[in-house]
């Protein structure tokens, strides 16, 4: 290989050589850092998935916290979505010891920039089993909001597979997990104040939920729970009818701002929200209010950016509430309606059932007038976050077959029919910072989102999710480089996610040949 496969590519990489491992690797940490013992174990199962055996007799990593030594990186831009500021830029010094035995030192502004600077080592340890290269990185993020949103709804993933997306969002440095969880479907935001949310529908628990926000602050992973109102509200109005009216299709059924109990629903599962996560953020969504007048989702918007301003959060939501006038420049709008959606109605009638057709009606209206959304935040210097459904919706179907049969199966059954297909290289080549239709819009960053309508299996969101979460990963966190030379390094990963339990991840068959001598 000519170059490490390092992704996301850091900022500065000079490297040359090799040095012989001796037996593993362990990590020494200054109890002044600030540092968790958890934070080691992660390190030390990290380094077991690529075959480095960890002990306390081989390699010592110094870790070193000070701000000043990576002062000369650029800061980055975007919206901190943690509870507090942090800091990710590391340099990572690799050198050669007087008994010839490799030095590994690790000095980061904060502990986020410590996990980060792991991540790489880990990967460099991958690279070439016994050695490591001598040199140097220096590295630190392009945005600061680097995320992916997940649907726990349509498919109900455990505790565990949400963990282990946790874990692949640090392999490549990204910072938020935004979880989808709530939807027509299914509502699994467990509530205190609330029981009837959720009955039958396996919630994630307060505590479980908890849990899942201190395992991803090890990994410097931010948790960002998503309770989607006022649409999507199926599951909501079975539990509560009297929140909202009639609807003419299960799926066009809202919750209604003028029913007497609405407002305290509302009130109620801000909260849950907001204590779910530390974030200084409540996503509480805004999409899609199909069935609702122009003017009452306007008021509801409006309601919900107060309700959460009223907790002492900052909200998040989809880019139709933008519509509600209500976010300030310290809120987000996240931006997913791509230049390139105009729906094919008949097309996608003809490949759903006729219950749908109004569901399809409602979304081509929707899709009319969602380019005046981003001029709307721009006008009123709202940061946006973007997920462009055209290049960071990762259940968008894969236009090349796959390498092995039982993948091309799963090709033809997985993803969302209404998207066309893409290739690998149409969706990294564009750097979705740099899309037209943002033009003057102050960037939060960049989130992927997974949807999850057609996943019957952990292994269906593998498929789905890589190799792309990598080259969004790529974008968010430096500039990108060339599909060419992004597919080169991204191929030496697949026995890593192999040995991670994402062994189902899709694999263009044009590239299998090229690719298997690399594949160590």
């Amino acid at each position: 290989m000519n170059h490490p496969s390092l992704v996301p590519w850091p900022r500065h990489v000079a490297l040359s050589g090799h040095v012989p491992v001796p037996e593993g690797l362990r990590v020494r940490l200054d109890p002044a850092a600030g540092l968790t013992t958890a934070v080691s174990r992660w390190f030390a199962a990290e380094l077991r998935l690529v075959g480095v055996v960890t002990g306390t007799g081989a390699l010592p990593v110094t870790v070193v916290i000070e701000p000043r030594a990576v002062a000369h990186l650029p800061e980055p831009d975007g919206v901190e979505p943690g509870p507090r500021p942090a800091d990710e830029r590391y340099v990572l010094t690799i050198g050669t010891g007087d008994d010839a035995r490799p030095t590994v030192e690790l000095v980061a502004a904060a502990p986020e920039g410590v996990v980060r600077g792991l991540a790489t080592l880990v990967q460099l340890a991958a690279d070439t089993p016994g050695t490591l290269p001598v040199g140097h990185v220096e590295d630190g993020p392009r945005f600061r909001w680097r995320g992916l949103s997940l649907d726990v709804v349509r498919h109900r993933f455990g505790a565990d597979e949400i963990r282990a997306v946790v874990d692949l969002l640090a392999r490549y440095r990204m910072r938020v997990l935004h979880l989808h969880l709530t939807d027509s479907q299914a509502w699994r935001l467990g509530s205190r104040r609330r029981r009837a949310l959720g009955s039958g529908d396996d919630p994630l628990s307060p505590d479980a939920l908890a849990g899942l926000v201190r395992y991803a602050a090890d990994r410097g992973i931010v948790v960002l729970p998503e309770a989607d109102l006022p649409g999507h509200a199926a599951a909501a109005l079975a539990a509560y009818p009297d929140l909202g009216g009639p609807a003419p299709h299960p799926l066009l059924g809202h919750l209604d701002l003028a029913r007497p109990d609405t407002p305290a629903f509302v009130a109620d599962v801000v909260r849950d929200l907001a204590e779910a996560s530390p974030s200084s953020f409540v996503h509480v969504g805004g999409d899609e209010p199909f069935g609702m007048r122009a003017d009452d989702y306007d008021a509801f918007a409006a309601h919900l950016v107060d309700a959460v301003h009223a907790t002492g959060r900052r909200a998040v939501v989809w880019q139709e509430a933008v519509r509600g006038g209500a976010l300030t420049p310290d809120d987000v709008l996240q931006y997913w309606i791509g230049a390139e959606n105009r729906l094919d109605t008949a097309a996608i009638k003809r490949q759903v059932p006729e219950s749908m057709h109004p569901f399809v009606d409602r979304a081509a209206e929707l899709f009319a007038i969602a380019p005046q959304d981003v001029p709307a935040a721009v006008r009123a210097d709202v940061p946006i976050l973007v997920s462009s459904n055209d290049t960071l919706y990762l259940d968008r179907p894969y236009a090349e077959p796959a390498e092995e049969p039982e993948a091309e199966a799963r090709r033809a059954r997985v993803g969302m029919p209404g998207y066309p297909s893409k290739t690998l290289s149409q969706m990294y080549d564009v750097d979705p910072a740099a899309l037209p239709e943002l033009d003057g819009a102050r960037l939060a960053g960049i989130e992927a989102a997974v949807w999850c309508e057609s996943v019957e299996s952990f292994d269906d969101l593998a498929f789905l999710l890589l190799p792309r979460l990598a080259g969004v990963a790529e974008h968010a966190w430096g500039v990108g480089t060339t599909w060419t030379e992004h597919h080169e390094r991204l191929a030496r990963h697949r026995p890593r996610w192999r040995a991670a339990g994402w062994g189902a991840a899709y694999w263009p068959a044009r590239a299998a040949g090229r690719d298997r001598g690399d594949d160590r």
